[in-house]
């Protein structure tokens, strides 16, 4: 017998098990990255809660064209363009909690002016555009910053499960935005619709308050903002498979995702004869898909050829837009979106993870800044693009035809480029 051994053999066994312990804490178990999350249930509830408001009060409010919602929205995204970079160079730079409790202050202000607008009548067509502006902002600031702390709150064997854990809170976004917006709006009108948006951004503010968030290790110097985005553009184009991946990325904002969350909506209305608010059901479903297929890649962390997983998402994506367009009756959009939005957890927690895991926490802003204008900028451009041609071809066609282009680019990506689909 060895008493002495057998101890030390249980305190290994001990260890071990503490370790596995470690291994297999959930990213909501750090508490500044479940405030993070808590706040970021309330903000994309909003962000997504705004696409739709806004293009429901155009097409169905003011009764406009489906080329003036394209316009809406593209008032909405194009401050994307303009500010993104900057509010990733200032990420890595100053006092994130500062820019994020800044930005859903002013967000929460914008949505009690539109709802002002619309109650004392005068929500005229200029005035919505302004407020789209105004909104979109905001959104442009923060979201670069919300993205880029996401590595700094987590350990990275936690990345990928807190990814997918944010990806939820995208998808319950997805969800219960359109469709609380829209059962708010039936209730209380279109003003309602949005004093709903600011009373779920001044709550989301009681997370923020408590943020803690770690300094920044060093400070880049301080230079015009077209050298900060040198930088990030230098770390893309050193690396040839994320810079793969920003053009498919890129591809994908200016067809499939303006076509599924913008021209879907008039699809509906011009050639089902719907009402535009109608597609908030569609979007929940949708967000049902992603938020399953988010909880797989959430309980199984770290997943192999990351990269072949998010262009088989990208290609069944675009199969489903394709069809979409060639729906002749409205519940036989259900099972597509349904489809879609189960690739679409893949789509957007691969792309996102292999971003993010391979690059440096100082380059973190900046790079998010490059993402987001990918996400957000590109998608009001899109849209008003596919309003132009739907009026001239039909949204049906036009849906179609977006799906086809990004299909033929992805497919021959994926057959092309082998080490791609090995990334990850």
């Amino acid at each position: 017998m060895n008493p002495q051994g057998s101890d030390v053999g249980e305190d290994v066994e001990e260890t071990t098990r503490e370790a596995g312990r470690r291994k297999r804490r959930g990213p909501l178990h750090e508490p500044h990255f479940r405030r993070l999350w808590s706040n970021s249930v309330a903000y994309y509830i909003v962000a997504n809660a705004q696409r739709f408001v806004f293009g429901w009060l155009v097409l169905d409010g003011l009764n406009r064209s489906e080329s003036d919602q394209g316009l809406v929205v593209f008032a909405l995204g194009i401050p994307a363009i303009f500010l993104t970079l900057h509010a990733g160079a200032w990420a890595d730079r100053h006092d994130r909690r500062t820019i994020l409790i800044t930005t859903q202050l002013t967000s929460a202000a914008v949505m009690v002016g539109t709802a002002l607008l619309i109650s004392s009548g005068r929500a005229t067509m200029s005035w919505v555009i302004g407020a789209a502006i105004l909104a979109g902002a905001t959104s442009s600031i923060g979201q670069p910053v919300r993205a880029a702390l996401i590595p700094a709150l987590v350990k990275r064997e936690q990345l990928f499960s807190a990814i997918a854990v944010n990806a939820l809170a995208m998808t319950a976004s997805m969800i219960l935005g359109p469709v609380i917006a829209k059962l708010v709006g039936d209730q209380f009108g279109f003003d309602g619709a949005f004093w709903f948006q600011a009373l779920l951004l001044g709550g989301g503010m009681l997370f923020l308050l408590r943020l803690e968030i770690p300094p920044h290790e060093e400070l880049p110097p301080k230079r015009p903002i077209i050298h900060e985005t040198i930088d990030a553009l230098r770390h893309l184009r050193a690396d040839r498979h994320l810079r793969t991946l920003f053009i498919l990325l890129t591809m994908f904002g200016l067809t499939v995702n303006p076509a599924v969350m913008v021209t879907l909506q008039a699809f509906v209305k011009d050639e089902l004869n719907r009402q535009a608010g109608d597609v908030a059901s569609l979007l929940a479903v949708m967000g049902v898909g992603i938020a399953v297929s988010s909880v797989v890649v959430m309980r199984r962390g770290d997943m192999a050829n990351k990269g072949a997983l998010f262009q088989r998402a990208a290609m069944v994506g675009s199969t489903m837009t394709i069809l979409m367009g060639r729906t002749t009756e409205y519940w036989q959009l259900f099972p597509l979106v349904a489809v879609m939005g189960l690739a679409g957890g893949f789509y957007i927690n691969m792309n996102q993870g292999l971003i993010q895991a391979n690059t440096p926490q100082p380059l973190m802003g900046r790079v998010m800044g490059l993402y987001t204008l990918v996400q957000m900028g590109l998608l009001p451009i899109g849209a008003l693009s596919l309003g132009l041609i739907a009026s001239q071809v039909g949204t049906g066609n036009t849906i179609t035809g977006a799906a086809v282009v990004s299909l033929t680019i992805v497919t021959t990506t994926y057959i092309r480029n082998a080490e791609l689909r090995r990334l990850g």
